[in-house]
């Protein structure tokens, strides 16, 4: 039910909204007898779809709900866009950096997936915005790579969707950024060892932030993160990231072990499975 409430009403059944965190924290014990929330890696169901396309958020959103990660790109004009990579060419029909394309030029790409080129464009992110706004149970994961945080989060805050996002950041000046543009936004930081929780602590005050925890970190630093009422996240991503290096079963032993909030994984469905299977 918990969980269900959580997808329901967004991040802020999970976060507290009404105050601190750290004062409506789940125990240890009783955080551990509940799944994840499920975040599907770039919207797909599995690497076999098309990454960062509306279409394929729109088949996980249906088969799950899972939250969607997503990645932030610009044009040369500015537009923000879904996209990964730097370049066009892994994924679309296009060759050259995303950042010299023009919105016409961007907008004549097509996207490939492993079965190969589709009749899909790359979305903009306003159109992904509008679709979640109008989709009452709809979480997006926010990878804004060389967007500014302000960039990203002013049109979340126009579509209203404060309360069903979280942004990730990898450093402290981002971090800050992101903490100062939106103060209903979760804004997840990196934690690599137990001095971290307590320095973005200090930054974010009283409001609520998230913990990204890498995957083979020792368990002592999420039970850490958990412990001082921080929304915890890891995943279970390979090196390239496109495809997993640990499985659905073995995620899942993990969810069982480790007080972990939001897990992030290129098979959605299959965890899922597992999950329910071992928990």
């Amino acid at each position: 039910m918990k969980r269900r409430i959580f997808i329901s009403y967004g991040l802020s059944a999970l976060t507290g909204l009404s105050g601190p965190f750290s004062a409506v924290a789940q125990s240890l014990t009783d955080r551990m007898a509940m799944p994840p929330l499920i975040c599907a890696h770039r919207g797909w169901i599995d690497p076999s779809g098309t990454e960062n396309s509306l279409s394929q958020m729109h088949r996980t959103h249906q088969a799950g709900p899972f939250m969607m990660e997503i990645d932030l790109a610009k044009d040369k004009a500015g537009r923000i866009v879904l996209l990964h990579d730097q370049d066009v060419d892994r994924t679309t029909t296009g060759h050259g950096p995303i950042a010299k394309l023009s919105q016409e030029a961007v907008q004549k790409l097509h996207l490939k997936n492993t079965s190969g080129t589709t009749l899909e464009h790359i979305p903009a992110y306003s159109d992904v915005l509008d679709w979640a706004g109008s989709t009452p149970d709809a979480l997006l994961m926010l990878d804004i790579k060389d967007v500014l945080p302000a960039e990203a989060l002013k049109p979340v805050r126009l579509h209203k969707l404060s309360n069903r996002v979280v942004v990730l950041t990898f450093h402290e000046k981002q971090a800050r950024e992101a903490f100062a543009a939106d103060p209903e936004a979760l804004v997840s930081v990196l934690i690599a060892k137990p001095e971290d929780i307590a320095t973005y602590r200090k930054i974010a005050g009283a409001r609520r932030f998230a913990a990204y925890v890498p995957q083979n970190s020792d368990p002592a630093l999420f039970k850490a993160a958990h412990e001082a009422g921080v929304v915890v996240i890891t995943d279970l991503l390979g090196p390239t990231a496109i495809v997993d290096a640990v499985s659905p079963k073995e995620g899942a032993n993990r969810a069982r072990t480790l007080p972990i909030d939001i897990l992030v994984t290129n098979t959605p469905l299959k965890l899922q499975a597992a999950l329910k299977k071992r928990l």
